[in-house]
Parts: C-alpha cells; structure tokens; sequence
C-alpha cells in the first residue's frame, strides 16, 4: 500500500464523504448514526497513516477482524431472522 497513494487518496475521499454524509444523518437522527460517523472518522485517520509501515501492518490486522467480527453478525442474524416458529 506503500507505493499505492492515488489508491489512499481516492479512499481517504471516500472515508470524508463517509464523515459528512453520517454526519448529516447525525444532526437529524442524533444516536443511531453516531457510531458510523465515528468509525469513518477512525478510518480516515487510519488511511492517511498508510504510508508508515507500522500502521500498514496494524490496519491490516485490523481488516481481517472486522470482516470476522462482521461475518459472525451476518450468521447470527440469518439465524435470528429465519428461525422457525
């Protein structure tokens, strides 16, 4: 990701918009849009550290737990979803 900087320049743009648009939502819904304006703007920051070595390494492990962490809720809702009755 090192040599890669119009690729974190164009996801850095995409993490603002995340901030903005969340934002806005948070103004008219205040508590349920919160926690996504707060993750993009953890995000942003965490993309813009790309081209140290040290946070490559630490936003790739962090990848790889939330896409298990979001995998696990994807099960656990398909089973509360379509549980029988």
């Amino acid at each position: 990701m090192n040599k890669e900087k119009d690729f974190v320049v164009l996801t850095s743009c995409m993490a603002i918009g995340v901030i903005l648009a969340s934002g806005f939502a948070a103004v008219l819904q205040r508590w349920l849009v919160l926690p996504v304006t707060i993750f993009g703007i953890i995000m942003f920051s965490l993309i813009l550290l790309q081209n140290k070595e040290k946070f490559a390494h630490i936003t790739e492990n962090l990848e790889n737990i939330v896409f298990m962490i979001t995998l696990i809720i994807i099960i656990i809702s398909f089973i509360i979803l379509f549980k029988p009755m």
